[in-house]
């Protein structure tokens, strides 16, 4: 590296929390920071864009269907709580056939991801190791608490990708 500082990378663990917890808890903020990191300086234009508005999500609406599912999968699936509709219905517009979200501003989203990422961490910060095993019994299979974190940073690591590529289609038709 010739007399450059080598840039160190790693996960960064909550001690409050379990060994294995804190794992899975580090991986979600690292690909929440890739997804900020993907957010900044977007436009209200780059924010409402989509090639083909029946069915392809604008970033707006990537981003309100990311909180959405992580919260839905923590407090739906694992604590069997009701989904808000009205709060959350645009985070699937196109599944409900309703309009996209647009006209929000980029920190709305960022609100709204924050909020549901606290809940989450108040929610997780009770469990043990030992639960990451627990089954939760879903329509089509039983899923492990563990399986359930492992999807959420799947599920926001793959819309980190939609959201770059949504944002370069943008670039390329401006």
């Amino acid at each position: 590296m010739d007399g450059e500082e080598k840039r160190i990378i790693s996960l960064e663990m909550i001690d409050e929390l379990e060994p294995r917890v804190a794992q899975l808890y580090a991986m979600l903020e690292k690909a929440r920071e890739k997804l900020l990191k993907r957010m900044d300086g977007l436009t209200q234009k780059e924010l409402d864009y989509t090639p083909d508005e029946k069915r392809i999500e604008t970033i707006g609406t990537l981003l309100l269907h990311i909180a959405a599912v992580e919260w839905s999968w923590i407090f739906e699936d694992i604590d069997g709580l009701e989904m808000d509709y009205e709060k959350w219905k645009h985070a699937f517009s196109l599944r409900e056939e309703i309009p996209q979200i647009k006209g929000k501003k980029v920190q709305f989203y960022i609100k709204r991801l924050a909020e549901v990422r606290k809940e989450v961490l108040e929610r997780i910060s009770d469990l043990t190791d030992s639960h990451l095993g627990h089954l939760v019994e879903l329509d089509h299979a039983a899923v492990s608490i563990e399986w359930i974190l492992y999807h959420i940073i799947e599920h926001e690591a793959i819309h980190i990708g939609q959201i770059s590529i949504l944002k370069r289609l943008y670039q390329m038709n401006a």
